[in-house]
């Protein structure tokens, strides 16, 4: 599946963007308002530039102890980011988030413009039915129809001598 095709994909909010030159207080107050770990930054034609999430937070500011009215974004912001475009395979994308260990990722247009994030939290909350499907599926198929009947026996033989001990 294409991440565009995801159920929510054009539902989901515009992401929270800045520009470079915006303070890190702006997108500090905008983290906290709004309960998001992150923020991206981009350049005024909508093309990314950086993020900047919790962790450069923690590092980048009190780590070194900077104002956040006087320290621009462009200072602490990640630029050696991924970007997804938006006709990418979505179960591509969650193998290499997990490996590469990171848990935000801007969705782009065949431009190169950002049209949506996604994060590791999105995959799994689409994953996790279709997961939990093709295990039951595989679960069925392993286990086989002889195995079902006789844990349906199993179950009712182990409530009758319940029953019968009461």
């Amino acid at each position: 599946m294409k991440i565009k095709d995801k159920p929510d994909f054009k539902t989901k909010p515009k992401p929270v963007t800045f520009v470079p030159d915006d303070s890190v207080r702006k997108a500090l107050d905008a983290m906290c308002e709004k309960n998001i770990g992150s923020v991206i930054i981009v350049h005024p034609d909508q093309k990314v530039a950086g993020i900047v999430t919790e962790r450069d937070m923690m590092i980048r500011m009190l780590g070194q102890n900077r104002n956040p009215d006087t320290t621009k974004i462009s200072e602490i912001m990640s630029t050696n980011i991924r970007t997804a475009n938006e006709d990418d395979n979505l179960v591509d994308w969650m193998h290499t988030m997990s490996s590469e260990r990171f848990r935000h990722l801007p969705v782009v247009d065949t431009q190169g413009r950002l049209v949506s994030m996604m994060s590791q939290g999105d995959f799994v909350a689409h994953t996790f039915p279709d997961l939990y499907e093709a295990l039951r599926q595989d679960l069925k198929g392993r286990l086989g129809r002889g195995f079902q009947i006789a844990l349906i026996v199993f179950a009712v033989l182990t409530l009758g001598l319940i029953a019968f001990e009461l």
